[in-house]
């Protein structure tokens, strides 16, 4: 038999991030930590590393892997999933470039653009190999670090199983299944999810408040605007890995509208889809690539063609359930074990190499 691959990965994501990025890390590192031709050594800072062990063991459902603080040359290759390059190793590296957000949107402030920027770079000076979420991603890679398409590989998100069709419970106090539009992400701290636009778009809708279906904001926080429902940020897999909360959210939502002007992949809306909801989406960046035709789509700077798709899709029950079955057909196209698969087939030919 072999010797299996000696991975190591930088794990500063694993057992914090409720975000994309930690979700898209764990997806993998829960398949990757069941295999038995993979030795696995996540990488922690600081000399007390090993006190890091058991919250990513709850975090992967698995302590099947050493952790300590450095990487050193009895690796074969090492993994930075979450964008940045924070460990420096003489091993051959691949690196995960979700997207290139502090370049397209650059903070004014040039100590914060320097902090933002600055772990990119290292990534694009150092990496022997770059992972893609998207075509749309690789092309950013591309024209904004320069780095050669031919070191570029496209592996798509999966979609974790329980996300699925059934019954809308248990649904927050006060939200009703088939009685709002829902939004997964943060609208405060991070503008491209485009969230002033689309609740002008929803007052435009529905100017009498009576009339309206909620606006159900599942994220860290959310605005004090009239139509706003907080359900607080229950897309959080590190304590709930069956997805309950969210799940039920999908489910119940007479749509899920994703009106980012910048993703790279948009994992909410095909979540969304496999549980049979109808998605309405930006006609912008990753999402067409994504979504193709099981989602309707509009420009991200226009609210009331914004305003007069929320309507459409509201008032449409047809056009609904041919969104549901266009979208629960889509969504068998991504899965996480084909996803781990294609990354453990890259870090193997880095390895060789």
């Amino acid at each position: 038999m072999s010797q299996p691959l000696r991975l190591a990965v930088d794990a500063r994501v694993v057992a914090e991030d409720t975000r994309g990025i930690g979700r898209y890390v764990r997806a993998v590192l829960r398949r990757l930590v069941e295999r038995d031709d993979v030795a696995l050594t996540l990488l922690a800072f600081g000399p007390f590393a090993f006190r890091r062990r058991s919250a990513y063991a709850r975090a992967l459902g698995s302590a099947n892997f050493a952790v300590r603080s450095h990487a050193g040359r009895d690796l074969d290759v090492i993994w930075h999933p979450a964008n940045g390059t924070f460990f420096s190793s003489a091993v051959p590296s691949v690196v995960t470039i979700h997207d290139a957000v502090p370049f397209r949107y650059p903070d004014s402030d040039s100590k914060r653009r320097s902090h933002a920027q600055g772990p990119f770079l290292r990534s694009a000076r150092t990496g022997a190999r770059f992972v893609a979420v998207s075509h749309f991603g690789a092309h950013e890679l591309h024209k904004v670090f320069g780095i050669p398409r031919e070191r570029i590989t496209v592996i798509y998100h999966g979609i974790e199983t329980t996300f699925s069709p059934g019954a809308a419970s248990p649904l927050p106090a006060g939200v009703v299944a088939g009685q709002y539009v829902l939004f997964v992400g943060d609208p405060i701290g991070e503008p491209r999810k485009n969230f002033a636009m689309l609740y002008d778009a929803y007052r435009r809708a529905w100017p009498q408040a009576g009339d309206a279906p909620a606006l159900v904001v599942a994220g860290p926080r959310a605005p004090a605007e009239p139509g706003v429902v907080h359900v607080g940020n229950l897309g959080d897999d590190l304590t709930a890995r069956t997805n309950e909360g969210l799940r039920a959210l999908y489910r119940g939502a007479l749509m899920l509208a994703l009106a980012s002007y910048h993703e790279t992949f948009g994992m909410p809306m095909l979540e969304a889809m496999a549980c049979g909801t109808p998605v309405i989406a930006s006609q912008a960046s990753c999402l067409p690539e994504i979504g193709a035709d099981a989602a309707i789509y509009a420009p991200p700077h226009d609210p009331d063609a914004w305003a007069s798709t929320l309507l459409r899709v509201a008032q449409d029950a047809a056009l609904r359930d041919r969104l549901r079955a266009a979208g629960l057909d889509r969504a068998t196209h991504f899965s996480w074990d084909e996803s781990t698969a294609a990354h453990l087939e890259l870090f193997n030919e880095v390895a060789r190499r």
